[in-house]
């Protein structure tokens, strides 16, 4: 119950600072289809914050406010890394970040987190993982679809795959979205990991 309610505490942060980033993203990208789709993505996230708040009171007595927190610094520098590109000529570094790193990650803890959760015991939390993992599936799948229509030449193939590459060392040192054993065995990240 304690790693649960740690977990989703994790989570319900990051739901709110992806709902955030993507909010203020719909003013500064050019490209409107871009902006109706980033204004879309950013309610789910929202509303995933939602339930993962209600989620908290019932998983342990404590405050919920208090659990809402990241689990380590190195995530923090993930989420100002991912929020760095903030000029209107960045659209492709800001989805890369959203849609190529964090939300495939979402996806992994999300996915782990319900199939090593009892349905007999957590039926509340599986079926908020569901809900989420659905919207982060059709979400991915959306950003995929935005950045494969901006990608139109091999300069801008490699600006994607620099700033995902960067992007995914960070989320390694972080040990994913909810820290070291996200998505399984706890693991001390080796100073490659920071490199």
């Amino acid at each position: 119950m304690e790693e649960s309610a740690r977990r989703v505490g994790h989570y319900k942060w990051i739901e709110m600072r992806l709902f955030e980033v993507l909010g203020g993203w719909v003013a500064t990208v050019p490209e409107l289809d871009v902006k109706l789709r980033l204004g879309t993505h950013c309610y789910h996230h929202a509303w995933h914050s939602e339930l993962w708040h209600k989620r908290l009171p019932e998983l342990r007595e404590m405050n919920p406010e208090r659990l809402t927190a990241p689990p380590n610094d190195e995530l923090v520098a993930f989420v100002d890394a991912m929020t760095e590109p903030e000029g209107p000529d960045l659209t492709i570094e800001k989805l890369v970040g959203a849609y190529r790193v964090l939300i495939p990650a979402k996806i992994a803890a999300y996915t782990y987190h319900r199939n090593n959760t009892s349905t007999i015991t957590d039926a509340p939390t599986i079926r908020s993982l569901d809900f989420a993992l659905a919207d982060e599936f059709n979400d991915w799948r959306d950003g995929e679809m935005m950045l494969q229509s901006l990608i139109q030449s091999e300069a801008e193939l490699d600006r994607a795959i620099a700033h995902q590459a960067a992007l995914q060392k960070l989320m390694l040192a972080a040990g994913g979205i909810a820290g070291p054993g996200t998505i399984g065995d706890s693991y001390e990240p080796t100073q490659e990991a920071y490199a």
